[in-house]
Formats: structure tokens, sequence, C-alpha cells
């Protein structure tokens, strides 16, 4: 009998995002193998991922309305969202409707933050096997302490996408080292790795942990490169009037692309600049690896892992501007070196196998 595979995590309204792309890859993983594999979601539970079967808390706490009613579903989830049954949204975790769903399955995998409602899973009774994949960066490792005192017979266990990035966590929960990987493997394996080193991307929902108006301002120095900052988001009105401000004819909003296409955002750059405060991978570095771009990067998430020895790792904005500064110096044959070097990088440590068997192993 297949083994049956709850991943949980929060989905946003647009079914974007670093997490959704994280639980898609796991979803069509886990679903190519020997495995029955499920999603729960408190809400947004309208996506697919990888074939796995969508469920949200309104699902089991209304099962028969939801089941019956599919033309009434908007108006049951603008009951069960509102105030009047926030007590009982935020208790859920402790129902028996969610013990009874939950002790279904043979292991459950979070997709969240250390803050995250979620990890009331992680910390209840669950008869179950509980791994946490962290989407987040944890700040303070103090608040997972508690954990320690899980009872024994309890199967629980964190999964890092780095080693580098726990360097100060100390307890007692077994920890697990899984990085990323990208479906889109062949369509990347695929661009033709060139000499080129003039055109710049930055990719990602345009919030301020990106930092991407950082990198704008920068730019107006080196008009002999390009720009492309490919996403969508809040900001976007905001890097627009930057760009007409200090009137920049090298920088420009390429607009969002879906995953679907992801190839085509890498075959117009030539390297990618990660400037995010924090990460916990991020999915963008093992896509431009794998698709043989060069990476400029923060020392955030496991980009420092992903890029040791290839001296792409930047400090801080002085930093970057000295590396972009330094890159006439490089000749045709050593960027093409250095583009292979990652994608080889990638094909050895990240490929879609490597992550897949991986994968199966936490759970099986």
């Amino acid at each position: 009998m297949a083994k049956r595979i709850l991943l949980v995590g929060p989905i946003n309204s647009q079914g974007v995002g670093g997490r959704f792309e994280e639980m898609r890859v796991w979803a069509t993983c886990l679903s190519a193998g020997q495995f029955e594999v499920s999603v729960f979601t408190m809400f947004n539970s309208g996506f697919t991922l990888g074939g796995a079967k969508m469920n949200e808390s309104l699902s089991l706490a209304w099962p028969h309305l939801w089941n019956i009613f599919p033309s009434l579903r908007g108006v049951l989830l603008r009951l069960w969202g509102s105030k009047w049954l926030k007590g009982v949204r935020d208790d859920f975790y402790n129902s028996q409707q969610w013990k009874d769903f939950a002790s279904y399955f043979d292991h459950i995998v979070l997709f969240i933050t250390y803050s995250s409602r979620e990890m009331e899973i992680f910390e209840s009774d669950l008869p179950v096997p509980v791994s946490v994949r962290f989407t987040g960066t944890i700040h303070d490792f103090s608040i997972l302490k508690k954990h320690a005192t899980l009872p024994a017979h309890l199967s629980r266990n964190y999964v890092f996408h780095s080693p580098f990035q726990i360097k100060s966590l100390t307890n007692s929960i077994p920890k697990v080292f899984i990085d990323q990987t990208t479906l889109a493997e062949g369509k990347l394996l695929d661009i033709e790795i060139d000499s080129q080193l003039k055109v710049f991307g930055m990719i990602g929902l345009f919030m301020e942990v990106k930092q991407m108006d950082t990198v704008i301002e920068i730019f107006q120095e080196f008009p002999q490169f390009k720009l492309l900052l490919f996403g969508a988001g809040e900001l976007q009105s905001r890097f627009e009037e930057l760009i007409q401000r200090l009137k920049l004819k090298n920088v420009s909003i390429a607009g969002f692309v879906p995953p679907a296409r992801i190839d085509e955002i890498y075959s117009l750059i030539d390297c990618l600049i990660i400037n995010s405060s924090e990460e916990t991978g991020p999915m963008t570095g093992i896509e431009a690896m794998a698709a043989g771009k060069l990476i400029l990067s923060r020392e955030i998430g496991a980009m420092p892992d992903r890029l040791e020895g290839e001296e792409l790792i930047y400090k801080d904005v002085e930093d970057l501007r000295k590396k972009l500064h330094d890159i006439p110096r490089l000749d045709g044959p050593k960027i093409v070196e250095r583009k292979m070097a990652l994608r080889a990088k990638y094909l050895e440590r990240y490929s879609t196998a490597i992550l897949k068997s991986a994968i199966e192993a936490l759970v099986a």
C-alpha cells in the first residue's frame, strides 16, 4: 500500500511565492514515486500542486456543506473567514476534525516559518511523524528550545536547506538537510552557455525584503550593463518612479513570468543578482545554476554553500559595486568556465533526481 503523505502550508490567494513553488516541487517528486500525496492549507486550496489532492480547513470543518453545495463555497468561505469564527479557526489544529484527518497520513511535512500557526501540529501529541521544512529565516533559535522537551516517542525532525542556516542551533531535534531543485530542469539545461556578461536580472515578488531599489540605484553607475526586473507586487510603482526619476535607460521592469515559462527569463539574462535581506534558498539561485548563469548574491540562505569557492558572494552594497566594476576584467573563456562550473555543481548536488531521492528517503 502506498504511503500517504500530507504537505501542509499557507497558500496565498495568488498561488505564487517561494513556499508555493517549493511545495509544488515536493508534491511532484513524491507523486512520481510510490506515495499518495495530499496538501492541506487553511485557505486557497483551488490551485494545482503536482497532482496532489487539495484540502482546506472549511472542507474539514463543514464537509457536508463543502461537498454538497459547491456553488455556495464563496459564501461559506466568507462566513468561515469572518471575525465571528476567529476563535474556532485559531483553535482548528486542536479540533477533532483536524486530528481525525491528520491521523490518516503516514507522514506530515510542514512548509512554514518558525512563527506559523501550523507549528502547533509539530508540537502536538499527534502520533504521526512530522517534519518542518523551514521556509523563512530563523532569527531567534531560542524559540525552538522548547522542542527539546517533546516526548521521545513522537517522531519529529527539522528539514533545512543548508547547514549554513543553523550554526547556532543546538537542540536535540534531528536535523535533515535537503536543498532545492527546479521542475524546469530540462528547459534550463538546454540553455546554451555563452561568454556574455552584460544583462543582469532580479526575480521575485516586489517586496521590501528583496531590496531591488538598492540595485536599481547602483545601475545608474553602470550604463554599459542592463538590469531587468522580473516579477510583480506592491512596490512596482515605486520602482517605476525611481527608474524615471534617475532617468535610467538601462533598467526596466519586465513583468511577471509564470513558472512554466521560467526558462524564458534565463534566456534573456547573463547573471542573476540576489540582494534580499533574508532568504531560505532561494529557488532562483538553483534555477540560475541549472541555466548556466553567473550569480551575485548576498550571504543569505543556502547561497554561501551553493556558491562556495566561486567568489560570487558579496557582503554589502559597496562590495556589489566593486564586483560590477571588476566584471570587464573577465575574459570570455573565464566567464564560460564560471558558468559551466555552476551548472556542473547543480547537476552534482541539486538535480531533480538527487532531490527526489532525498525527499523520498525522508518520508520512507
